[in-house]
């Protein structure tokens, strides 16, 4: 007997083909990219920012959509303008390229928001990220306050 294939993985099969043409195409849809990416046929380094950027808000909408945000749904609410800085802010004051800032927003690491084509991030969040991630603290917390 013969295995029952859906069209769904003839699809994905087809696009996980980097010779055929059709999978070119395909590879280009983003649920397509979401299922290779599930299926560790793809990683984000395959991907071009803009293609990353286009995946996260389509999963940004169906997990989320219609849920209000936590944790930082708190800050932003109370947050005025004063407290939102831009990506290219961000880069500077943490040293880091676009790309690093990319795959901190991928990860989930930096919450951010976006207006048209600009990202904004809470300055409480980024400095909430650093103190998270300071090492003395980490130290300090398993070996008591003399380090």
């Amino acid at each position: 007997m013969s295995k029952i294939t859906t069209i769904g993985n003839v699809i994905i099969a087809i696009a996980a083909d980097k010779n055929d043409d059709l999978g070119k195409v395909l590879r280009q849809l983003p649920s397509i990219q979401k299922e290779l990416l599930k299926q560790g046929i793809i990683s984000l380094d395959d991907l071009s920012d803009e293609q990353i950027e286009v995946l996260m808000e389509e999963v940004y909408q169906e997990e989320f959509a219609g849920k209000e945000p936590e944790n930082t749904a708190d800050l932003s609410k109370n947050a005025n303008l004063e407290d939102w800085i831009d990506g290219q802010e961000v880069m500077i004051k943490l040293r880091i390229s676009p790309r690093t800032l990319q795959t901190l927003r991928s990860n989930g690491t930096i919450p951010f928001t976006r207006i048209g084509h600009k990202l904004y991030y809470l300055k409480q969040d980024i400095e909430r990220i650093l103190r998270n991630n300071y090492v003395m603290y980490n130290i300090r917390k398993r070996y008591g306050e003399d380090y």
